[in-house]
């Protein structure tokens, strides 16, 4: 090779560097973040492990769960991301919230993973954009009112098309719920044989349209004593499971559980998982502190009955009271209540709206990490406003500035045989605080 030629590549080759390096610097900032941040996500992906994302309002943290131990039974190793932490193989890889980039760059990343199962939250999507480009199955559970007003979501219309992204990503199966209005609104932008409906009602007319065009649903037959069915086009209807062998639903008393099942069942089945592991996985999934901590956990060992649960939005605890208000107790009904500070002026009226009613005294809280712009106190007052509004006495509304005096109350005013109910905690970091604290007094 002469220098002459040598010359000319070289010269090719600083023009071609030269060339890169001025795209790259003027590349808008989603592009460089997709083509470097994100390269390690999509290499794993190139591996074709199955990937599920699940999103909505309330039931993501459970229907991954329950996901995760499905496909666990089906003999995966899994990994699992959700506003809980990072899971793989059943260990915490990362307490954090991480329903979005950072939980699936965890999942992805690692080679031992052989199926992924990704909680993708509103806070994630609008920061981050979408974090793979696709995956096989995907969920929209619901469409509520919490966090409008927040990022510049002002209307449910705006929230379903944030959340509708994750959804499109799927390449298989879509999985909507049939009792959602905005969910039912998007059941026609996805070819029928791709679309799996599921509902609490077997009458719901937006099922049986579903079915008569040759697509799948699941539905509960007779709720007070049956089973959730699943159904194909115009095949007979097959059982999937009783209610009374779900233990996550209580036999009935947590019906937002034999939804979070079905969408669970729906998207393991979009994955080739029989229906017999289904039904076994299920079948041992439990509202515990192992298997679904923060979602529907009473708590053994003491005179009340305490129930622990990480709602706090007026859509998460709304079905939350109407189940509660069914456990007949012996005495009062004493709530504990956080919520984040970053959150508009109706939200604290709602709250105070729909808790006020099935409660006999409150103890308001707030943590620091959560006051999201709020002055010290402010939290706790918007609470004790709300339930006043409500119509609370105020005498029966305390108000703390953290949980270990919020317990310090609690401990205080309690009595045998009470309900207690702790909304809005992360059970991992605060349930040892309350049992420090409440075992500290004689209640």
């Amino acid at each position: 090779m002469t220098v002459k030629t040598l010359e000319g590549l070289a010269r090719k080759v600083r023009r071609r560097i030269r060339w890169h390096w001025k795209e790259h610097l003027f590349l808008p900032t989603r592009r460089r973040l997709r083509r470097y941040v994100f390269v390690p996500a999509r290499r794993v992906f190139g591996r074709r492990i199955p990937i599920a994302m699940i999103t909505g309002t309330k039931g993501k943290t459970t229907t991954t769960r329950m996901l995760a131990h499905i496909l666990t039974q089906a003999g995966h190793r899994v990994g699992f991301a959700s506003t809980d932490g990072a899971v793989i193989n059943g260990q915490y890889v990362n307490r954090k919230d991480c329903a979005g980039y950072p939980g699936a760059h965890t999942i992805l990343s690692d080679r031992s993973v052989t199926a992924a199962v990704l909680e993708t939250a509103r806070g994630g999507l609008i920061r981050n954009g979408l974090y793979v480009d696709r995956c096989h199955v995907a969920a929209l559970l619901n469409v509520g009112r919490e966090q409008i007003g927040i990022d510049g979501i002002d209307t449910l219309e705006q929230m379903a098309a944030l959340k509708q992204r994750v959804i499109n990503a799927a390449r298989d199966t879509v999985v909507l719920n049939a009792d959602d209005t905005q969910c039912c609104a998007l059941i026609g932008h996805y070819p029928s044989s791709r679309v799996v409906l599921f509902s609490l009602s077997e009458d719901n007319p937006i099922v049986h349209d579903h079915i008569q065009k040759g697509g799948t649903a699941y539905f509960v037959h007779d709720f007070g004593q049956g089973a959730f069915i699943e159904r194909r086009g115009s095949r007979s209807k097959v059982a999937v499971l009783s209610i009374a062998n779900l233990p996550s639903s209580c036999n009935g008393l947590f019906p937002q559980n034999i939804a979070n099942a079905m969408a669970a069942a729906a998207l393991a089945d979009g994955l080739g998982v029989s229906m017999e592991t289904v039904k076994t996985a299920l079948e041992s999934f439990e509202n515990s502190l192992e298997h679904s901590p923060g979602r529907f956990n009473f708590l053994r060992g003491y005179s009340q009955t305490v129930i622990v649960d990480e709602a706090c939005s007026v859509p998460a605890c709304t079905p939350l009271m109407e189940s509660l208000s069914r456990i007949i107790v012996g005495g009062r009904r004493v709530c504990v209540i956080h919520t984040p500070g970053n959150r508009p002026g109706w939200h604290y009226t709602e709250l105070g709206e729909v808790l006020g009613p099935h409660f006999d005294h409150f103890v308001c809280f707030e943590l620091e990490r959560y006051r999201r712009g709020r002055a010290v106190g402010e939290i706790s007052d918007l609470l004790k406003a709300g339930l006043m509004e409500a119509g609370v006495h105020a005498d029966h509304i305390d108000t703390a500035r953290e949980f270990t005096d919020a317990t310090r109350q609690l401990s205080r005013i309690v009595g045998r045989d009470d309900l207690v109910a702790i909304l809005g905690l992360n059970v991992h970091e605060f349930l040892p605080v309350f049992r420090k604290e409440f075992a500290a007094h004689d209640c």
